[in-house]
Formats: C-alpha cells, structure tokens, sequence
C-alpha cells in the first residue's frame, strides 16, 4: 500500500483555494492531483470522461451541485471515490449529518498542513486496499 500514488481531484470554487490547494498537495510524496473542478457538476463531468480519483477534497458551499448533493451522488454513482469535505463550518451536527450522508473526512479550512494530509492518508486507506 505504501507505494501506491493517492490520486485526487480538488473541487471548490474559488480558484486561488483550489490552486494553492493543489500546490499543497503536490509537496506531499505519494500523491497526484489529476484535476480541478469549480463545483460538483464539473467533478462528474471529469469522473463520466474515466478520470477517476481516489480521493476528492472538496469545498461543502458551491454553486450548481454543493458539496453535500454532491456526495449523496457520489455514493450512487462512484462508491469508491471517497471524499473529504472542506469547510469553514465546524458544526457538529453539520459534520455528523456529512458522514450520515457519504463523506469519509472533513476539514477546516484553516486546517494546517499535516492535517490536510492525514485526513487523505484516513480516507484513501479503504480505497487503496482494494486495489
């Protein structure tokens, strides 16, 4: 396991976020940003074209499909994909009710960096050993 790549997508839409998110977590060894998306529609747009990640960080408020319709999709169409939310809410209930809904993690958005990575360490683990 420990030599298999985490592949990621990032979704949220604001672009300075998304972009220095990646640049995040291209520093960490073991793992690859395969794309961006704005908003959940353009997630599943990349997952229909075959671009499957293992793991999407991805913002909980955007604009056409947010982050929680989002996840109930996900859930339907791609099991596999498991997804950290990220947020500036860290409302229990909210964050209780994500992982009733689908969600493997969740992430403040003021999480440092060694959080950020082990919360795609937690959630890829089930999704790495399948392969």
């Amino acid at each position: 396991m420990s030599t298999q790549t985490i592949r990621l997508a990032v979704v949220d839409d604001h672009i300075l976020f998304r972009k220095g998110l990646r640049a995040l977590i291209s520093g960490f060894a073991g793992m690859e940003v395969l794309f961006e998306a704005g908003d959940g529609q353009e997630l599943l747009e990349h997952l229909d074209q075959g671009t499957v990640p293992d793991v999407v960080l991805m913002d909980l408020q955007m604009p056409v499909l947010d982050g929680l319709q989002t996840v109930r999709l996900l859930r339907a169409q791609y099991p596999r994909v498991r997804v950290v939310i990220i947020s500036m809410h860290d409302e229990p209930e909210l964050i209780d009710s994500l992982h009733t809904e689908g969600a493997h993690g969740y992430l403040l958005k003021n999480a440092n960096p060694e959080e950020v990575r082990g919360a795609i360490m937690a959630a890829a683990r089930p999704a790495l050993a399948a392969l």
